[in-house]
């Protein structure tokens, strides 16, 4: 399962999986949340509903 992460300074959304940077749909960050779930459902991949926020 993917973790989603708000990157706070800049406002970008990114997923990390097992520690690293992952990407979805050959993109690696988001502007939006919902812009990531829509990349999740198209790669059919689990990510969790939980946002860490840094």
């Amino acid at each position: 399962m993917m973790r989603v992460v708000n990157l706070g300074r800049t406002g970008l959304f990114v997923v990390i999986k097992g520690g690293s940077l992952a990407s979805l749909g050959g993109h690696s960050y988001w502007r939006s949340l919902d812009d990531v779930w829509r990349a999740a459902r198209a790669a059919d991949v689990k990510v969790s509903d939980l946002v860490v926020r840094t």
